[in-house]
């Protein structure tokens, strides 16, 4: 029997819910079965993923003309709560899109299709790169994977070449060269680091970013689990150094107001050297109309450095994978199965050739030769070997808020590395 561990509150206020359900039964028109594959997203047709999967969908209809994609598009914020009510009325679309985090509850009841079964079956797993499927296995919690990785952001610090080969700067292989790179940018009245404050996440990146050079790359899953506490003396150094980079002016003045779109202006219009940033950024990165640092051409990237007496590797990455797919159990009939293989084999080449979007998938097409820094970061998975998972990417939703909210008191000086860390433990 199935397992609901669902909160109670949302099966008692449950309402009655249409457009969602599996349509996998089908209809029978003129003597053939049709299928409406329901597909729940963020995004809309012209956004993100269903901007690529809806033309592949195109391209499969001309063999399967009796199979269809219903694309539902819903708030973000509005999806966990949705998936729950769906879940509970057993009405899961056939494919969605859901927060990495709240898994657990869909692979207890088995709602969702083992994803890495899946590929296997289809002898498509040697499609899918390993530093992704490394990443979804850590993500789910159980060492299988049970999302598709339609995206794949690598993690790391983008710089100004032209500042950096000025001042005589090579990329740092420890954070204490990163350190003493910094204080040479301020003699030399340049701000190291844009980090957008305001935002607060990126500041626990950056203290993840240490933390997992120190413990090595499944430092958080361990604390998931059990088996590291997150006040040990690691953790402290690493709130430590980032609260102590802040106080020696490394990330400017008025950090704590600095939205994304005002640091990734500081960097890419020479304000500031560094930037900790996700490979998402490369949209702005690559505009000519924000781009004033010379043009792709004058970024580039180094991966987290080493810290002193740490089990972290340059070989580690922090990734990202968005927000994930999944497909339900319920859904995945003959129809979805075929649909599934199909669109896998081409979503990587659509997202690379039409979008110049990186997936967790491999591809067989080259960037355009005038996107240097997607090439970078094809060139980064190529060398990755294994993934880390952000900073909040196992806590529960009040966790997150208060690891993020603290963050901005922790470098804004108010509260101290020990009790940052200590508001976090269980």
């Amino acid at each position: 029997m199935r397992k609901m561990n669902f909160p109670l509150v949302l099966l008692s206020s449950m309402v009655f819910i249409a457009g969602c359900s599996s349509s996998s039964d089908g209809d029978t028109q003129g003597g053939s079965e049709e299928r409406e594959i329901n597909y729940l997203s963020n995004r809309t047709a012209n956004q993100g993923q269903p901007r690529i999967v809806l033309p592949i969908m195109e391209q499969y209809q001309e063999e399967n003309p009796d199979v269809s994609l219903n694309l539902e598009t819903i708030e973000q914020s509005d999806i966990v709560q949705r998936i729950q009510l769906l879940t509970a009325s057993n009405a899961l679309p056939d494919m969605f899109v859901y927060e990495s985090a709240q898994l657990n509850d869909l692979i207890a009841g088995e709602y969702i299709v083992n994803i890495e079964n899946a590929f296997e079956e289809a002898d498509m797993l040697d499609t899918v790169r390993p530093a992704a499927i490394d990443l979804m296995q850590q993500l789910s919690g159980t060492g299988e994977m049970y999302a598709v990785p339609m995206e794949l952001n690598i993690e790391g610090f983008w710089y100004n070449k032209e500042i950096f080969e000025s001042l005589g700067l090579e990329e740092p292989q420890t954070w204490d060269e990163m350190m003493e790179i910094s204080d040479v940018l301020l003699e030399n009245e340049i701000q190291p680091f844009a980090l957008a404050g305001q935002d607060r996440w990126p500041i626990t990146r950056l203290i993840n970013a240490f933390a997992v050079r120190y413990y090595g790359v499944d430092a958080m899953q361990r604390v998931a689990d059990g088996n590291l506490s997150i006040t040990d003396s690691g953790f402290i150094t690493a709130a430590q150094t980032i609260q102590e980079m802040n106080d020696n002016g490394y990330f400017g003045q008025g950090v704590n107001a600095m939205d994304y779109d005002a640091a990734t202006g500081s960097f890419l219009t020479g304000q500031s050297a560094m930037y900790y940033m996700g490979s998402w950024a490369l949209g702005e990165m690559n505009d000519e109309n924000q781009n004033h640092i010379g043009g792709p051409e004058n970024i580039g990237f180094f991966n987290v450095p080493l810290v002193e007496g740490g089990e972290g590797t340059l070989e580690d990455y922090m990734m990202n994978a968005g927000l994930i797919t999944v497909f339900s159990q319920a859904g995945f009939d003959e129809s979805t199965r075929d649909w599934f293989e199909y669109l896998y084999t081409h979503y990587a080449d659509h997202a690379m050739s039409e979008h110049g979007m990186v997936s967790g998938l491999a591809t067989s097409v080259e960037p355009e030769e005038d996107d240097p820094l997607t090439q970078l970061v094809l060139d980064e998975l190529e060398q990755a070997e294994s993934s880390a998972l952000w900073f909040e990417a196992t806590f529960n939703a009040r966790k997150q808020e208060l690891a993020e909210t603290n963050a901005q008191q922790l470098i804004g000086g108010s509260m101290t590395p020990e009790e940052f860390m200590g508001a976090l433990e269980d």
